[in-house]
This record gives C-alpha cells, sequence and structure tokens, in this order.
C-alpha cells in the first residue's frame, strides 16, 4: 500500500468499501484450533476472536508482538451543565499522566510491553499538553444544549486524526491498536449519541460515568433527555456533531482506518462501542474488524455490543475508560496465543482427535 493514505471525505461520499474477513482464513484456523488436544471449541469465544485477529492480518497465527494503545482525548462543553462530578482541567492532567504510562491503563500495558500513544484531538487548554501527542482540533466542544457540539467539518476532521494514526502506526510496525478515551464529560455525549442511533430513550442510556451521585445522575439524566429530544430522523453525522466528543470522532476514525488499512482494533466499554457504531453505519463491514474485551456497567453497553454483533469476554463491571478493557483483553490474548501455539496436538498424544459437528 506503501504511501497511500485514504480520506475520510471519500468515505462519506461512499467511494470506500471493505469486504468481510476473510470467511475460508477464518476456517482454516479453526481447523488448527481442532487439532489441539482438549475438547473441539472448548475455548469458546476466545477461538473465534484469535482466528479473527489472525484473518484480518493474513497471517496463519496472530502476530500479537506489535501492540499499540491509542488514548483519545477531548473535552465536553456539556459539563457546564453540572454532568461530571470534576472540572475540565483532569482531562489535561489526565492525558499528560497516560502519556507517561503512570495510570491504570498505562502500568498495565506497561507491563506487557504495549506501547502507549496519548493524543489531543481536543483538549481546552492553552498550550500543548506533555507527554501528548497533539492533534487538537478545536479546544473542546460546545455546549450540546444550546449549540452544537461541534461542525460536520471539525467532526471530519478528527475522524480524519483517528484514520492517520491507524495509517502512521501502521507504518512504525503496529500491527494491533487497543483504543481508549478521555474526556470529563464524554458518557453524557456517548449517551446522547447511542439513544439517537439506538433509537432508547434516556434512561435507558444513561448512567453514572465517572461515579455520579443519585443526584447527579439525575441531572446528567435530564440532560440527556433534553438532548434526545431536539430532533429526529438525523444520520450519523449529524448526530455526532450535534452531540459528540472530538476523541470520540478520532476513535471512530481508529475504527474506520482498521477495516481500510487491515489492523485488528480492540475496543474498550462503552464508549468506544458508540463510535464503532457510527464507523459501522459510514464504513460497511467496519465492524468485522473490531476486537471486543469487555462489558462496562454503563446500562447501554450490552445493547451497543448486540448491534455490533460482538462478544466481549469480560464482564467486570468496569468504567475506567483509557483502553484498560482492551489492555486486560490483550492480556487474555497472550495466553491464549500460548495455548494455540504450544499445547499438546493430538497427533502427538495418545488420544484420537475429536470430531466437529457443528460445521
Amino acid at each position: 500500500m506503501g504511501d497511500t493514505r485514504y480520506l475520510f471525505d471519500d468515505v462519506l461520499e461512499n467511494k470506500l468499501s471493505v469486504e468481510p474477513v476473510d470467511r475460508q482464513a477464518l476456517k482454516e484456523l479453526q481447523n488448527q484450533w481442532d487439532r489441539i488436544a482438549k475438547p473441539i471449541g472448548s475455548f469458546g469465544t476466545f477461538e473465534t476472536i484469535y482466528s479473527k485477529i489472525a484473518a484480518i492480518q493474513g497471517y496463519k497465527a496472530p502476530d500479537l508482538s506489535h501492540m499499540r494503545l491509542i488514548v483519545c482525548c477531548g473535552d465536553h462543553g456539556i459539563v457546564e451543565e453540572g454532568v461530571s462530578q470534576t472540572s475540565q482541567d483532569v482531562t489535561r492532567i489526565c492525558a499528560t499522566n497516560i502519556g507517561r504510562g503512570v495510570t491504570t491503563a498505562g502500568v498495565m500495558a506497561r507491563k506487557l510491553g504495549i506501547d502507549i500513544l496519548s493524543v489531543d484531538v481536543g483538549i481546552n487548554y492553552a498550550k500543548e499538553v506533555p507527554d501528548t501527542l497533539n492533534r487538537r482540533v478545536k479546544y473542546g466542544t460546545c455546549n450540546f444544549l444550546k449549540q452544537p457540539a461541534m461542525s460536520v467539518e471539525e467532526f471530519s476532521r478528527a475522524v480524519q486524526v483517528g484514520m492517520d494514526l491507524v495509517k502512521d502506526s501502521q507504518d512504525e510496525g503496529k500491527n494491533i491498536i487497543l483504543v481508549g478515551e478521555m474526556g470529563i464529560g464524554n458518557t453524557t455525549s456517548a449517551a446522547v449519541m447511542a439513544g439517537y442511533l439506538l433509537d432508547l430513550n434516556a434512561e435507558a442510556v444513561t448512567g453514572r460515568g465517572a461515579g455520579l451521585d443519585d443526584e447527579g445522575l439525575s441531572r446528567k439524566r435530564a440532560v440527556v433527555s433534553m438532548a434526545l429530544s431536539k430532533y429526529s430522523g438525523l444520520d450519523p453525522v449529524e448526530i455526532c456533531s450535534n452531540f459528540g466528543g472530538l476523541e470520540l470522532a478520532a476513535m471512530t476514525g481508529i475504527v474506520i482506518g482498521g477495516a481500510l488499512y487491515k489492523v485488528p482494533i480492540i475496543l474498550d466499554g462503552m464508549l468506544s462501542q458508540v463510535s464503532a457504531l457510527v464507523a459501522d453505519r459510514l464504513l460497511d463491514n467496519a465492524k468485522e474488524y473490531l476486537i471486543p474485551s469487555h462489558i462496562s456497567k454503563e446500562p447501554v453497553a450490552a445493547k451497543l455490543a448486540k448491534k455490533l454483533d460482538l462478544e466481549p469476554v469480560i464482564d467486570g463491571k468496569m468504567a475506567v475508560g483509557e483502553g484498560a478493557g482492551a489492555v486486560m483483553m490483550a492480556h487474555m490474548l497472550f495466553i491464549v496465543d500460548e495455548v494455540f501455539k504450544n499445547a499438546l496436538k493430538f497427533q502427538d498424544s495418545e488420544v484420537d482427535q475429536y470430531e466437529r459437528f457443528d460445521k
């Protein structure tokens, strides 16, 4: 592919498409799993996910040795409405700490040898954020109860940031991307987006985010309800520009980039799922290139996973953000990789190979 770069404008104009993941490659990987001396299909969803990564990469077994965690960061004007327990300053502080690898997801990623990249897509700060890649499109979004969160042009630029991050990472030898986010107030934006995308009400999509009390949750739910009553019949771009976040848009771009450049994207929780659903609405089959990790404790997370045809394997009621769930999934994949490559095969055992009857 060389230096060829895909443009989001081409995606919007329906000039680009991606094929589903190679089903023959998936079948061949499943045959390899069946040769391992264990009950057929006994690693369940892990066999499917592991095989999918290899098929996306075009290998006979996945290459898990060159992963990168990309954490997209941005601020949200809706915090003016009291939907968060902290101020916007926390986004900048956390972005720096993420870049330094000292946050929850950071220490986990370092332990596993996963590269970490903190990206400023829309932090409301006058200077450059330390230890953070500056790809700032705007100084945070606007309060979407008063005006659109961003323009369509700003949304498109943020999506392009995500697409380019995948290409740049691929050029640097990274062949699996883990995605995460940081942005005070972003669960409110994501809840509104989910409501419009899935045709659900405020109660169904609104959770406590980073830890709101009952009064805060009630206030947040009221904000989401007002936002969901503003329009009808919005397309995905209109939903995102009116209510979305710059870091959420960049994650949409990462998912689109993963599909276009054939790089598996390991999702985190509800926020990345919302971004992924937008990506799949904009680019057919984008969800084929996604790897699930966990179901967050946000109420709409399970519905988003179902819509994306994903089966997250971790259900720990987590709400960390930053890609922590994606890193946990990577750790599990390393263990599965050991089984696939090193566990005893039927041909080397004294047991006849089991047969598969669900083909």
